[in-house]
């Protein structure tokens, strides 16, 4: 297990305002998405996450996160301001954060792609979420 494993997870909850709960669905899918999110953005510490069905999933961080569990008021070096950030993106709602990740993931995974290789590469893997992938697009791709 990453030593800051739960750092990082405190800080996904910090931006959720609740306690993730490893036994609920769709927890697990917000500390995934959250923690690849703060990845990107240079928190770590680092997972390799790959393309699944509901965004960015990285298995070594599930497993850390079920041997974990619940957080008891666990600190996070993660700055306030990233911590912001994320929660910005949670505040839009799960198929928000769902598409800004996939974005981000098939961006960062296509170096040198164009806009519109990004973006519909993105609306493939997400045609239930145009809405969010275009706004996700015009925030990641410009």
């Amino acid at each position: 297990m990453h030593n800051d494993s739960r750092r990082l997870i405190a800080a996904v909850e910090r931006s959720v305002d609740h306690k993730l709960d490893v036994e609920v669905f769709n927890d697990r899918l917000t500390m995934q998405k959250g923690c690849y999110i703060l990845n990107s953005w240079g928190y770590g510490p680092k997972y390799k996450f790959s393309l699944y069905i509901r965004g960015p999933y990285s298995r070594d961080l599930a497993s850390d996160y079920y041997k974990i569990g619940k957080l008891d008021n666990t600190d996070t070096d993660v700055p306030e301001e990233a911590i912001t950030r994320l929660k910005e993106i949670f505040d839009k709602g799960i198929g928000y954060a769902e598409a800004y990740a996939t974005v981000l993931l098939v961006k960062n995974n296509s170096p040198g792609a164009s806009y519109d290789s990004i973006y519909k590469r993105s609306l493939e893997l997400k045609p239930n979420l145009t809405k969010e992938v275009e706004e996700a697009s015009a925030l990641l791709l410009t």
